[in-house]
């Protein structure tokens, strides 16, 4: 989404009139839909979360670059984190067998794009940051269940 409000943008401010009118009229048709964090398809962002390149450290990476208040930001985290959990633990009760099953997780390699590259294209502008950003937070974290329910409870 983040990626798209760039490309918008970058349409908006050209010196082209066309790209610009029909770059500010794309624009306001996005922001009726995807303009609000609580508006937004949970559910999508459930499938950015399960995603292992990017789980729950994207959603934190990239909801303040739509969202500038701090506490709207941090509630709509921990409003995913419960939901995820509810799936999770909805998951788990309807089949013990196959949640007791382990997935390896693993981290993709960072690109090196070139400065002109990562300029020219907002995605790999926002991919790139947000590599840098997990090579920082070294994220590989598995928790246990009794770890996010005490995380969940006291959070």
């Amino acid at each position: 989404m983040s990626t798209i409000i760039g490309e918008l943008e970058k349409c908006i401010k050209s010196g082209d009139p066309l790209m610009a009118s029909i770059g500010t009229s794309m624009k306001l048709k996005f922001d009726k839909y995807w303009l609000k964090l609580k508006d937004m398809n949970k559910m999508l962002l459930i499938a950015v979360i399960l995603d292992p390149r990017y789980k729950l450290l994207y959603v934190e990476y990239f909801f303040p670059k739509l969202e500038k208040d701090n506490i709207k930001v941090s509630l709509m985290i921990q409003e995913m984190k419960a939901l995820f959990l509810q799936l999770y633990y909805e998951y788990v009760d309807s089949d013990p067998v196959a949640a007791q099953a382990s997935l390896d997780a693993t981290i993709p390699k960072i690109n090196n794009p070139t400065a002109q590259s990562v300029e020219d294209d907002s995605h790999a502008a926002n991919m790139h940051e947000f590599m840098k950003l997990r090579q920082e937070k070294d994220v590989v974290e598995i928790k246990n269940e009794v770890e996010m329910k005490y995380e969940l409870m006291f959070a």
